[in-house]
């Protein structure tokens, strides 16, 4: 059936543009270029960072201020040594039989698997969930990502060229969203160049003049784009693009283990290129709420449990409808044991 007939979707995707939706193949009054022209696209961007803006003026007091600072100016923080060598492998040992749900998804020649750290996973890890539980490091995760609740945590296994397949589509430089988002990666090995380390383009998450005008033709044209992601409301920037937008080289950033990265994944980035066979082991933590409530909310603890049922029920949902279609789910469950060995 047409869009433009199928009226009981209109109320839907009118109310989608208050909240987190970014498609602009799913949503046609998002997808519209008469409205982009207009600028509807501009005046999400614009308010969505007025009001992350605004949140961060509550949370404040969770990131010290030279963090704050670097998270402002490049887009992302680097933490040394956030965890001790006996730490990380006192974690290393309680992940060494694993027991739990794993889900994996395939991109290109990438597996990217992980593991959520709720609560039946942290039991009997002692180690592993005084980090999970560790008020500085909810508190710096809470600052990036303009918001109290508490993110989603999992431990993540990047496994590079481990499939014959097409290049990895996450290697491209890209922004996740069109508002301010937090990601962030806590190393429990040591990244190096050939691992494929996080990479950043330093300072693309300000919306600069170039940025703005940029992303105003892109936003134009991105119902027409099919690239697999940019139509779908996560902006692809190739070279030409970054050069256009006078922004740096993007940078990989190579750490010891222990070390934690936070980034404002509005901003350019991806994973570096990395030798076949080659990866990481992370925990890794996600930040994406609707980017126009102007305060912080408030962080209950109850929280946490609560966005792991459901989450927890939507996979077992996509389980259930691949399984209909004769496919593996984007996120398929794989054995615990087969991540971490």
């Amino acid at each position: 059936m047409p869009r433009l007939l199928q009226i009981h979707m209109w109320p839907i995707w009118f109310f989608s543009l208050f909240g987190q939706s970014k498609s602009f193949k799913a949503n046609p009054v998002i997808g519209s270029r008469f409205l982009n022209r207009l600028g509807l696209h501009m005046i999400r961007v614009v308010a969505a960072r007025a009001a992350a803006h605004f949140r961060w003026l509550f949370l404040r007091g969770k990131m010290p201020k030279d963090l704050r600072d670097s998270y402002a100016r490049d887009g992302f923080c680097l933490i040394p040594a956030f965890l001790s060598p006996v730490e990380i492998a006192a974690i290393k040992t309680e992940l060494r039989h694993p027991k739990g749900e794993a889900r994996q998804m395939i991109q290109g020649n990438t597996a990217t698997q992980r593991i959520l750290l709720d609560h039946d996973f942290l039991a009997g890890r002692p180690h592993l969930a005084a980090v999970a539980n560790d008020k500085k490091f909810w508190n710096l995760l809470s600052y990036a990502g303009a918001k109290a609740a508490a993110p989603l945590l999992y431990i993540q296994r990047i496994r590079n060229g481990c499939l014959v397949g097409h290049a990895d589509p996450q290697k491209t430089m890209h922004a996740d969203t069109f508002h301010p988002t937090m990601k962030a990666w806590l190393f429990l090995e040591d990244v190096a160049p050939k691992d494929g380390p996080f990479t950043y383009v330093r300072g693309s998450h300000r919306l600069t003049h170039a940025r703005f005008k940029w992303e105003y033709a892109r936003s134009c044209a991105a119902g027409k784009l099919r690239d697999g992601y940019s139509e779908k409301g996560s902006f692809r920037a190739g070279p030409d693009d970054l050069a256009e937008m006078g922004l740096p080289t993007p940078e990989g950033i190579t750490a010891k283990a222990g070390s934690l990265v936070i980034a404002n994944t509005n901003g350019f980035h991806g994973r570096g290129q990395a030798e076949d066979g080659e990866g990481r082991l992370e925990i890794w933590a996600y930040s994406r709420h609707n980017p126009f409530i102007p305060l912080p909310g408030f962080g209950f603890s109850f929280m946490g449990p609560v966005k792991h049922f459901f989450l927890k029920a939507y996979l077992r949902h996509m389980d259930k409808q691949a399984k209909k279609r004769g496919v593996k789910a984007s996120w398929h469950l794989i054995r615990a044991n087969e991540m971490l060995d």
